[in-house]
Formats: structure tokens, sequence, C-alpha cells
């Protein structure tokens, strides 16, 4: 079964800004800390190795590709190994700045586990957990663009 969730933020900084510190997907970690570990795979700026969860053992790993990229307007991914996922974060310039969209799906296990997961609620944690990572994304990116603008 896919489970696809998508979260909104409203950020203090351009569109450009917000783009730049994520196009650097090893960054990812910094604000979503289920998000354990990115590395992107020697000799490709696309391909990225992923591990995520709370820790052993409930930790999985992936490998993902980018499948596109429109500079200050979206990133999307879908994973080629592991964990089958797909996801995109879309920038939107506002008056304020930007509204960042993140748009995450991915493949629940089947089986008892998945009936567990379900039985316990993760969808609603998931959202719970993806609104938050994008809220310490807001507070960290905007404290880092206004650190950069004093200096």
């Amino acid at each position: 079964m896919m489970s696809e969730h998508s979260v909104e933020v409203e950020v203090a900084c351009s569109a450009e800004e917000v783009y730049d510190l994520w196009k650097n997907i090893e960054n990812v970690p910094r604000w979503i800390p289920l998000v354990k570990e990115v590395k992107i795979l020697p000799g490709t700026e696309e391909l990225s190795r992923w591990k995520f969860g709370l820790g052993f053992p409930l930790l999985t790993e992936w490998t993902s590709r980018i499948t596109q990229r429109i500079p200050q307007k979206l990133i999307a991914w879908e994973s080629v190994s592991g964990l089958p996922n797909s996801g995109c974060a879309e920038f939107f310039p506002t008056e304020r700045g930007c509204r960042l969209r993140l748009t995450l799906a991915f493949e629940l296990p089947k089986g008892i586990v998945g009936a567990f997961l379900e039985a316990i609620g993760i969808d609603r944690w998931l959202e719970a957990n993806l609104v938050e990572s994008l809220h310490r994304f807001q507070s960290l990116i905007e404290e880092e663009v206004l650190r950069q603008k004093t200096l």
C-alpha cells in the first residue's frame, strides 16, 4: 500500500535561498531527524544512499535518483533500490519569501508489519513528523540567512 503525504511551510527567505539549501540533499538530516544519513554516490550528483528510521532495528536504507531539477522551483526523486518511495520539494515565491511544499510517497511494508504500522496510526505520526521537520527547516534557514546578512 502506498502512503503519500504533502506538507507546506512559509519561509521568510527567497525561493533561491530555500532551494540552494535544499538542493544539497546531504543537508536533509539537519532538519528531518528520521533521516539518519544521506550520501551522494561517487561519480554522480543524481544518485544518493539514504538511511531512515528511528534506529536499529527500525532502520531502512535505499538508493534514490533525482528525476527532475528546476532551479528555484522543484527537486523530484524516486528510489531505485530498497524502500520504494518518491517525492518532490516545490518552491513557490511569495510576498513574504517562499512557500515550500514537500510531498513524499512510500510503500508501506506488507503483511503483519504493515498491518501493525496501520493499526498504530503510522500515517498520522509521519505527517506530524514531516510538519515538525519543515518547521525545523524554516527556523534553520531563517537563522542562517539572517546571520549571513548581518556579517
